[in-house]
């Protein structure tokens, strides 16, 4: 579906560098995956999300971090969504039985 499409555009995106664009097409497949009932995509999603809140595909011209926050301040913020996600994508690969999706969430 539409939404695998986004999850994949995403990938691209962040080897390019561009994690805005990447989140906006992250955050579009989890909301289509969720519509369309798709567990396995919703899971590859969340990981991906993950993996851009840590910093993957940081964007070329600007910080990670909103204009006047500290950077220690930014990096406790981006550590604790990241694990978020990456348990909630662990969670959802075990119940699917996603083994390989699980090891990378762990």
């Amino acid at each position: 579906g539409v939404q695998w499409v986004d999850v994949r555009l995403a990938q691209l995106l962040l080897q390019f560098g561009h994690r805005e664009q990447a989140l906006a097409a992250l955050h579009e497949a989890l909301r289509l995956a969720q519509q369309n009932d798709d567990p396995a995509c919703l899971a590859h999603a969340l990981l991906w999300l993950a993996h851009a809140h840590d910093g993957c595909g940081a964007d070329v011209w600007g910080r990670l971090s909103p204009a006047g926050e500290r950077e220690g301040e930014a990096a406790e913020r981006r550590e604790s969504a990241q694990a978020a996600l990456l348990e909630r994508c662990l969670s959802r690969a075990q119940e699917l039985g996603l083994r390989d999706l699980a090891a990378l969430a762990s």
